[in-house]
């Protein structure tokens, strides 16, 4: 069991629950600020227009939607769920400048839904035409139905100013704390991951105005215009920061594992159960916080009391099938503490972590092999020679960060070596291997 995993601004809100038929069952569950923006501007434009006569102004809200596009997901998409958002209680409180962890607790919620979409089944095809210039899976829509909620918004708009604004202003966000959004299904269903950027409130609202058109030489009125139409605006979910820097929006994703077997000895960061207790398979699932240590005690016995150097190192790994879940794109080794955490360059805090080093202490998956593959040939020598007293690695699965000069592609070194992503991989004791090529020297 890893160090908590944190959750906080990560670029997918998690909901849903499947069973894993290795580990046990899986929940998520995701809270999130909306925009605090001072001032939200309406596509109303009567600029230039001649004799404006208003007959329905957009002070009433027509309708409130959240468009939620899901960028992955885990488990059986052919089971319904019904995915509910809720108000976070008067008294609840999220903060933008914290850090979150997936076992933090559920903030309190109301007791009224603002709305639901019932009965929805995952449609895991992407489709480019979904969201313009993106290639997603579907989107999850729900319809807000909570009058007092809908009201509220409509009631930000500043009918003082002028016409062509629409106001969410100050007090917005001590009127609404936040949202939560959770789903309801079978246990045997599906976690989505959300796109917190992409996700919008969407605030439908009608309006209806009588103009003068001129003639094309500007000389004389010709006849009156009536435009009648619907507009939208859109207030999102995505991380935004005030004009001095400062995070304003806060989002997290609470994910919660109901493990079984010689699993679920598994509960606070450093428990570890050998491979022995779990029919020689190790698991690496990120957004429950699993991880594999690598140990290697009959190592120095292959100087056989001679001098020899490491010519290349490799640590291979074969998953197992995996049942139809995702595997991670990328795994990181790391060394370790004697007390199965990270070993970091603090004894505190999160002071950056040690990788394993050698040519790649991250591997991508290759589909063809159906391999990860470490170049550990520095680290090997270094254990050899005795000027690394390892204490095993750790293994796990990470989101890689593009550096954009170089197009690098590299894990973060802070809070966590875990990515919160519902995918996992097995393996086997048999199909983990440490391939060294090595010489013996002549003194």
């Amino acid at each position: 069991m890893l160090d908590s995993v944190a959750t906080n601004n990560t670029s997918n809100l998690l909901v849903g629950r499947y069973i894993d038929p290795k580990l046990g069952l899986v929940e998520a569950s995701s809270y999130f600020h909306i925009s605090n923006a001072d001032t939200l501007y309406s596509s109303v434009d009567t600029a230039g227009r001649k004799d404006v006569t208003w007959l329905k102004y957009p002070s009433k809200v027509d309708s409130i939607r959240f468009i939620m596009p899901y960028t992955l997901y885990q488990g059986d998409t052919l089971q319904n769920q019904t995915f509910s958002l809720t108000q976070l209680s008067d008294d609840a409180s999220l903060d933008a400048t914290a850090t979150y962890y997936r076992t933090t607790s559920s903030p309190a919620l109301k007791s009224t839904l603002l709305g639901q979409a019932k009965n929805v089944r995952i449609r895991p095809v992407k489709d480019k035409n979904i969201i313009s210039g993106t290639s997603r899976f579907d989107t999850l829509r729900i319809p807000i139905t909570d009058p007092t909620f809908i009201n509220f918004i409509a009631s930000q708009r500043d009918l003082q100013s002028s016409k062509d604004n629409v106001l969410i202003g100050t007090g917005f966000r001590n009127k609404i704390k936040g949202l939560a959004l959770t789903s309801e299904s079978a246990k045997n269903a599906a976690i989505l991951g959300i796109s917190a950027d992409l996700s919008v409130m969407k605030v439908y609202y009608h309006y209806k105005y009588i103009y003068t058109l001129r003639n094309a030489a500007n000389t004389a009125d010709s006849i009156k215009v009536t435009v009648d139409t619907t507009k939208a605006n859109n207030i999102y979910i995505g991380l935004y920061t005030s004009s001095t820097g400062v995070a304003q929006n806060a989002r997290f994703s609470r994910i919660t594992p109901t493990r079984t077997t010689a699993f679920a000895k598994l509960e606070k960061g450093g428990d570890a159960i050998p491979a022995s207790a779990t029919s020689n398979e190790v698991v690496v699932q990120a957004a429950t916080g699993l991880g594999v240590k690598l140990k290697f005690p009959t190592l120095s016995k292959l100087k056989n009391g001679k001098d020899i150097a490491i010519n290349k190192a490799e640590l291979v790994l074969e998953p197992n099938d995996n049942a139809g879940l995702s595997l991670p794109s990328d795994l990181v080794i790391v060394e370790s503490t004697p007390a199965n955490r990270p070993l970091r360059t603090t004894t505190t805090g999160d002071g950056s972590l040690y990788f394993v080093s050698g040519e790649s202490y991250s591997a991508a998956y290759v589909a063809k092999s159906n391999t990860y593959t470490f170049n550990v040939t520095s680290s090997l020598q270094n254990i050899l020679s005795g000027r690394n007293k390892s204490n095993g690695w750790l293994l796990s699965s990470t989101s890689l960060v593009t550096n954009s000069s170089t197009g690098v592609r590299s894990p973060t070194s802070s809070k966590n070596i875990v990515s919160p992503t519902p995918d996992r991989a097995i393996f086997a004791n048999s199909k983990m291997k440490l391939k060294i090529y090595y010489t013996y020297v002549t003194k």
